[in-house]
């Protein structure tokens, strides 16, 4: 650690202050369309980003202030790699995006690139990240992109599978993940990207385990580096689901299975138990708020800001498609 957290901290708890609160997006919820929606918005700090990105390109606006919140932490925070672990996932959400465009492109789609997909909130400069790929010149990317992309190229070109494809950039973003983590020396950093990757593990299982696939065919669909081992988790799919809290209680993580059992049932929906998991992996950190002098902090108000970036996206389809607003209501995060 390069130093105190004290400063950073105290100027977090500040910024808490303006996060929007579940009653805010209860609100929004009831807009009666998408212009209300948006002028609901017009007192927050979303509203600079909609003046400029247009009311058809609400999207773009909440990244931006995602990424001007991940600006203005830069200024003050003493490990920049924190924000990195935060942001990481993102760059490689847009070497999938690249990928998969260039995939098709050779497959003769001419018109396979979504540059529009691309986000701007990863740690590498997207037109540079761009160049990289499409020129096949890797040698200054980091987080072992220089060998992953490659190795890409080979399975595509060997299976055509995109799903397998995606898979093995996600085992290498969990990697690069933890291995910041742990150059950082922070344990309660180190622990939760540990916890994430059980959480996207356990995420897995649950999907795998409605698709009838078998634990050995499974396996591969697992990460490594979580604090259950892929075997374990692969090992959940030989019995009924309403059991692996029960199997699962010596983890953090079986508690938010016991949760989902007692609320309803795991079998239930995916979009529940995707919910519980994102709220649990904001859980596992609020301990940091006890502490001004915390790294952890760091994170936590970053995955705060990102779950009141997802109930936005939630909260706006919900009005702008005129979806069911009970069931957008289920998928809002527990936020402040």
């Amino acid at each position: 650690m390069s130093g105190s957290y004290v400063y950073a901290v105290s100027r977090l708890r500040g910024m808490e202050n303006h996060l929007l609160d579940s009653a805010f997006f209860s609100r929004l919820m009831d807009s009666a369309n998408i212009d209300d929606a948006l002028k609901a918005l017009g007192e927050t700090s979303y509203s600079q980003w909609i003046s400029q990105t247009g009311t058809a390109n609400f999207d773009k606006a909440i990244d931006s202030e995602i990424l001007a919140t991940c600006e203005e932490l830069k200024s003050f925070v003493p490990d920049k790699e924190i924000l990195d672990i935060f942001r990481l996932p993102y760059d490689f959400h847009n070497v999938k995006v690249l990928l998969k465009g260039l995939f098709k492109v050779r497959g003769g789609e001419t018109e396979g690139r979504r540059y529009d997909l691309i986000s701007k909130l990863g740690t590498i400069d997207t037109e540079e990240l761009t160049n990289a790929i499409e020129t096949e010149e890797y040698g200054f990317l980091p987080y072992g992109l220089t060998d992953l992309i490659p190795q890409c190229w080979q399975l595509w070109d060997a299976t055509k599978n995109a799903q397998a494809v995606e898979l093995l950039v996600d085992h290498q973003m969990f990697k690069a993940m933890l291995k910041v983590a742990e150059d950082l020396k922070m344990p309660d950093i180190i622990q939760w990207v540990k916890f994430k990757i059980d959480a996207e593990n356990l995420r897995a299982a649950v999907r795998l385990s409605r698709m009838k696939y078998e634990p050995a065919k499974a396996l591969p669909f697992f990460h490594e580096g979580g604090t259950i081992r892929p075997d374990d988790m692969a090992k959940l799919l030989s019995e009924p689901q309403e059991t692996w809290s029960r199997i699962l209680s010596y983890t953090d993580i079986g508690a938010v299975l016991n949760a989902l059992n007692e609320q309803s049932d795991i079998n239930a929906s995916l979009s529940d138990v995707s919910k519980a998991l994102d709220d649990y992996l904001l859980k596992v950190l609020e301990k940091a708020k006890y502490s001004m002098d915390a790294p952890a902090n760091v994170l936590l108000f970053l995955l705060s800001k990102e779950a009141e970036a997802r109930n936005m996206r939630v909260a706006l389809v919900c009005v702008a498609g005129g979806l069911d607003r009970e069931f957008g209501r289920r998928l809002l995060s527990n936020g402040r």
